[in-house]
C-alpha cells in the first residue's frame, strides 16, 4: 500500500473540517514531546574519583587523642566517657588521622582552622582528581559539596568555585 494522490486529498479535507481537532492533537503531541525531553534522566558520568590522604604527621592513636583531651582540663568525667564511646562505635580505626588543630597542645578548634582544614581536605582532593583525570575545570557543569557540621561563608561550594575558577553556571 502506498500514499496516492487521493489519499493526500482525503487528509486535506479531513483536516480541513476538523481542524481544532487537528491543530489540539498536535499541541497535545508537541507538548508531550517536551515533556518527556526535559524530563527524561540525563547521563551523569563518574570519570574517576580521589580521596584526600593527610600528612603522616596528623596520625594519632585512640589514647592518645583522649589523654590530650583529658589534659586540657576543660572536659569533665561525662564528657570524657562520652568521647571515648564516640572513639570506639564510630568507626575510626586504632590510628587515625585528626585536624591540626585538635592535635595541638592546646587544642585550637576556631573557624580560621576549621576553614584551613577544609581547604586542605577539598583543595587535595579537587587537584588529585582533575590531575588523574585531565579534567578542565571550565568544563565541569555540576558541583556537590556536602559537610555536616562547618557551614562558613562564603560556602564550600563557592570556596572550590573561585579557588578553580568555575563556570558562572555550574550547577
Amino acid at each position: 500500500s502506498s500514499f496516492t494522490l487521493d489519499d493526500l486529498s482525503l487528509l486535506y479535507n479531513t483536516l480541513r473540517f476538523h481542524f481544532l481537532s487537528a491543530t489540539l492533537a498536535t499541541a497535545l503531541l508537541i507538548s508531550l514531546s517536551t515533556a518527556y525531553f526535559t524530563t527524561r534522566p540525563r547521563r551523569v558520568f563518574l570519570l574517576d574519583f580521589s580521596c584526600y590522604k593527610p600528612d603522616p604527621s596528623l596520625i594519632c592513636t585512640r589514647e592518645t587523642f583522649m589523654d590530650r583531651s583529658q589534659r586540657v582540663g576543660i572536659f569533665t568525667e561525662d564528657n570524657l566517657a562520652f568521647q571515648q564511646k564516640i572513639l570506639e562505635r564510630s568507626g575510626l580505626g586504632q590510628k587515625t588521622y585528626f585536624p591540626e588543630a585538635l592535635l595541638r597542645v592546646p587544642p585550637n578548634p576556631c573557624m580560621e582552622e576549621a576553614r584551613k582544614e577544609a581547604e586542605t581536605v577539598m583543595f587535595g582532593a579537587i587537584d588529585a582528581v582533575l590531575e588523574k583525570t585531565g579534567v578542565k575545570p571550565k568544563d565541569i557543569g555540576i558541583l556537590v559539596v556536602n559537610c555536616s557540621l562547618f557551614n562558613p561563608t562564603p560556602s564550600l561550594s563557592a570556596m572550590i568555585v573561585n579557588k578553580y575558577k568555575l563556570r558562572g553556571n555550574i550547577l
